[in-house]
């Protein structure tokens, strides 16, 4: 329900229709497409038929108990024990389970996973449908989950030093000050000692038992649920999980479950924590509520206020940052759950160092504006039509949402919040009856009800700068008296009863009509030379995706140049459009469903966008602006300039950032062309050359190839691409993108960042060469980097424990030349990284020279079968097909259709000569990061 109400809407016209009578004090009534129960045993289900995607199945089991379960003695083993449910169950030994799912096509990570909270422990597991024998296993995965984890001495151990490597992995500022304010935050609660991660004495030494007896309180039918939401008969399925997860017993004296408060205080708490490699500061003021959990129509009438109210709220705060000196970087304002029993209204503000008091203070100030004046008529009604339109369009899609969107709104039902789940058709209802007869009162009275002395916190995080002073407590205390007392105007609420287009282009027509049989779409060329290609599909009911582009970029200027041609598109869309500046352009257009985003990169320039059916031609309105009347706004300019001074003053204080800066920096040899964004380079920013080169790269659109996917009619398409694409300015000239001459260096490389005050390194070696570009070697390439993941995983993680996560991603490109990476990434001990540099070669050099095993090719394989059989199913999917062959193949889809083919030939000797032609020890990249010395 909460990802519905921020997501929903319905047409203007729709106001006036019938509505249903509704009690406000009846029951939110369960969706009945849903089927749920509670067993014998108290064990919770929920079970529902949903075709999206075909042939898949969502599995979830929920645990109700999390980190704040944990004994004194168990800190972190709520953790520990989902990491063991992988490592070994009684119908699954050892990495039996990951094995299995990996050969049938799954993906460990996307496809089988879990995490663990303060409140709750998930699972999730995701399975094709196309043997019985698949779902079969999967729901033996949950009841295992569930009733039947091993918990050897052995794999306990084992599984150590993984847990510890994803502590060291977490360490970093952030980490190191919110281990000093939330404490303060959560005020005398066991939440505050409860950190999902634990502590790291505990993990490495905590005997085998503790961890079983967290198991034996808390995994038990009581406080577990399973989810099933698939392309399968929901009555058949019903009856197969009542009639397995029935088997599992109750449990016997079970231990008493507690409900752990954070304690209310009246007065003001402050925490203010500082660290070396913090990049900005960050200061939140909470307010803390009890948890209301809606049970009646009423509360879900509630809930509709409080989106309207979260919405404007941060609508005003937005428009700060288009100040030409915003007094903060980003600004928030939001009433959300919390964790345990408590929602929050927090306000937060990213400042400028040594501007901390200046962005606490606007946002706060923005807040009690509304506290003393409320929100306007105005802002209401837009915000109103703006929810209206959302619901319109989730529920013209309710046939077609994921599985997936179903399964988490389930697992919230039966969580801390317990989400109402009455389905979409009755919350279409409740928006249509309720939005507009809600009143500008009852949205305004929530600010008194949420800003509140009592039960307040702030927060303040910042960098240690030397020179930079930071707010004290009896500052932070003396400002919100200063803007409690603040007398303030009201806000003026500027809107526009102007045409977005008062005078529309008279268009050029299609001259030139071909079919491209082999993915099913039509390619016009219109008067004008502009190329449109269209797909139309039935994937999603309310979604046309749209992207174009030309060649061309910021490679076609000179070094002087280069961060003014790469700022051009940021600025072009943060200036509005035509007669309007951007927040006039946002306030006119929010009721609208669609997004557009101008973009230049190296080698071409574009837009990418997606829109509902209805406002599709408001959407081709804007790109027929942005050619024709483009703005460039002085004020945009500089507020933007302020704000990416603001994230990057301090920037190389961060050991991560340092890392990836050089990591860069060494990847393109020290290329003029790729420097790091710095503080230093925002001074070559020039206004006037920003908006000559904008207006250079959106000029011609006969250099424009313009793609359409998604539930769009060809012929009600036509005559709008007539008018507005038709209409465009165009030049016999046509433009190339030029090729800049960014390489590797040739050669091993090795360079070793040294910063940071925690012991943890980070390592990238990026193998890299000239490729033969081709469909089937892109192909190999893909199949190359899935083996050599999942080798490393089982080697590195799951037999020496010295990582959490590893992985190697290959990566092609044909343009500007035909060149590959293949980047091997992971995280470990400093004391190890040369031990585990050393078991990665050996592990490339063993497939170098023996290749995959069979069983290792046939997990490849079936993972890129499985990932496409569902690709085929995505809008993305095929806006990407379509514009990629344009660019790269000039439109020739004659090799399309081929990729089973490809994928089926691939053999143990093709892949050993692909790790042989790919892997070149004598050239490649390695950055690694290390503590400070």
């Amino acid at each position: 329900m909460k990802n519905l109400l921020i997501v929903l809407f319905l047409f203007s016209t729709l106001l006036l229709s019938a509505q249903q009578n509704i009690d406000l004090n009846d029951p939110i009534p369960l969706d009945p497409k849903v089927s749920k129960g509670v067993l014998e045993n108290g064990m919770t289900y929920y079970v529902r038929a949903n075709d999206n995607p075909q042939n898949r199945a969502e599995l979830m089991l929920i645990v109700k108990a999390g980190s704040v379960d944990e004994d004194d003695d168990q800190k972190g083993l709520a953790h520990f024990a989902e990491h063991m449910a992988f490592n070994g169950t009684k119908n699954f030994p050892k990495h039996e389970l990951i094995n299995y799912f990996e050969s049938i096509g799954m993906e460990f990570g996307p496809e089988i996973n879990a995490y663990t909270s303060f409140d709750e422990t998930v699972y999730m597991l995701k399975v094709p449908l196309d043997s019985t024998l698949y779902m079969e296993k999967g729901l033996q995965v949950l009841y295992d989950w569930a009733s039947q984890i091993t918990d050897s001495d052995e794999e306990i151990n084992n599984e150590r030093g993984v847990i510890l490597e994803e502590e060291r992995g977490g360490r970093n500022a952030s980490f190191r000050m919110q281990q000093e304010w939330l404490p303060v935050f959560l005020h005398d609660s066991k939440y505050a000692e409860r950190l999902p991660i634990g502590d790291v004495d505990i993990i490495e030494n905590a005997p085998p038992e503790k961890l079983r007896r967290f198991r034996d309180d808390w995994y038990r039918t009581d406080l577990q649920a399973v989810i099933v939401v698939g392309d399968f008969n929901q009555e058949e399925m019903v009856e197969q999980v009542k009639e397995k997860f029935s088997q599992i017993p109750a449990p016997e004296n079970p231990r008493a479950k507690e409900i752990f408060d954070i304690p209310d205080h009246e007065e003001t708490l402050v925490s203010i924590t500082t660290d070396k490699e913090a990049q900005y500061p960050v200061a939140y003021v909470f307010h803390k509520h009890p948890l209301e959990k809606a049970k009646t129509v009423g509360d879900y009438r509630k809930s509709i206020l409080h989106s309207l109210y979260n919405t404007m709220i941060n609508t005003r705060l937005s428009e700060k940052t288009q100040e030409a000196e915003p007094p903060f970087i980003v600004g928030q304002s939001t009433f959300t759950e919390l964790f345990g029993p408590k929602s929050v209204y927090q306000s937060a503000a990213v400042c400028n160092n040594g501007q901390i008091e200046e962005g606490l203070k606007a946002v706060l100030l923005e807040n009690e504006r509304v506290k003393q004046f409320g929100f306007t008529e105005s802002e209401l009604e837009r915000q109103k039509s703006a929810l209206l339109n959302q619901i319109e369009k989730a529920y013209n899609e309710r046939e077609t949402r994921k599985s997936i969107n179903y399964a988490q709104e389930y697992q919230r039902n039966f969580l801390m919040t317990e989400e109402p789940i009455p389905g979409i058709e009755n919350e279409y209802e409740y928006f249509k009856t309720f939005l507009p007869e809600i009143t500008l009162e009852e949205v305004n009275e929530l600010a008194d009800k949420w800003i509140t002395e009592e039960n307040r916190v702030v927060v303040v995080t910042a960098p240690e700068i030397e020179g930079t002073e930071i707010p004290d407590e009896e500052d932070i205390l003396a400002l919100l008296e200063e803007v409690e007392n603040a007398e303030l105007e009201p806000y003026e609420d500027t809107v526009s009863d102007t045409p977005l287009l008062e005078d529309k282009p008279n268009g050029s027509s299609v001259v030139n009509e071909k079919q491209i049989e082999k993915v099913d779409a039509v390619e016009w060329t219109l008067r004008n030379g502009a190329k449109v290609v269209v797909k139309t599909t039935d994937f999603k009911d309310d979604e046309i995706l749209f992207s174009a582009w030309s060649p061309g970029g910021t490679s076609l200027y000179d070094l002087e140049d280069d961060v003014s041609a790469g700022l051009a598109d940021a600025i072009m869309a943060m200036s509005g459009i035509g007669q309007f500046d951007k927040i006039t352009l946002d306030k006119m257009l929010s009721d609208k469903v669609f997004s557009l985003s101008p973009y230049v990169s190296t080698l071409r320039e574009g837009f990418d966008g997606n829109s509902s059916v209805e406002d599709l031609e408001t959407m081709l309105q804007m790109v027929y602006l942005y050619f024709t009347r483009p703005r460039f706004d002085e004020t945009s300019f500089q507020a933007y300039i302020s704000r990416m001074r603001g994230t990057l003053e301090n920037r190389s204080a961060s050991p991560e950032a340092a890392f990836q800066d050089t990591l860069t920096t060494v990847l393109a040899n020290y290329h003029e062309r790729s420097r790091p964004m710095s503080v230093e380079l925002l001074d070559e920013a020039d206004f006037e050359r920003i908006k000559n080169i904008a207006k250079e790269r959106f000029r011609n659109a006969a250099d424009f190839t313009f793609f359409f996917v998604g539930n769009v009619d060809p012929q009600t398409l036509k005559p709008l691409v007539e008018q507005y694409i038709g209409g465009l300015p165009y030049f016999d000239d046509r433009e190339e993108w030029r090729n800049l001459g960014i390489d590797p260096p040739s050669g091993v490389v090795e360079k070793a960042v040294k910063k940071g005050q925690e012991e943890r390194s980070r390592q990238y070696i990026v193998f890299h060469g000239d490729f033969d570009y081709s469909t089937e070697k892109a192909m190999e390439l893909d199949a190359l980097g899935r083996i050599l993941s999942t080798r490393l995983l089982e080697e590195i993680r799951e037999e020496r424990s010295s990582v959490y996560s590893i992985g190697a991603r290959p990566s092609s490109s044909k343009y500007p030349d035909e060149e590959y990476t293949i980047a091997i990434y992971y995280g470990t001990d400093p004391e190890k990284v040369e031990e585990l540099k050393q078991a990665v070669f050996d592990e490339i050099q063993h497939f170098a020279e023996n290749g995959p095993s069979e069983e290792e090719l046939a997990k490849a394989k079936e993972k890129m079968l499985r990932e496409r059989e569902l690709a085929l199913r995505e809008n993305n999917f095929w806006l990407n097909i379509l514009s990629n062959t344009y660019y790269m193949k000039d439109g020739d889809f004659s090799e399309f259709g081929s990729y089973e083919n490809i994928v089926n030939n691939m053999t143990v000797e093709s892949v050993r000569k692909a790790f042989n032609t790919y892997f070149d020890f004598d050239n490649y990249v390695s950055v690694v990061l290390k503590p400070a010395e």
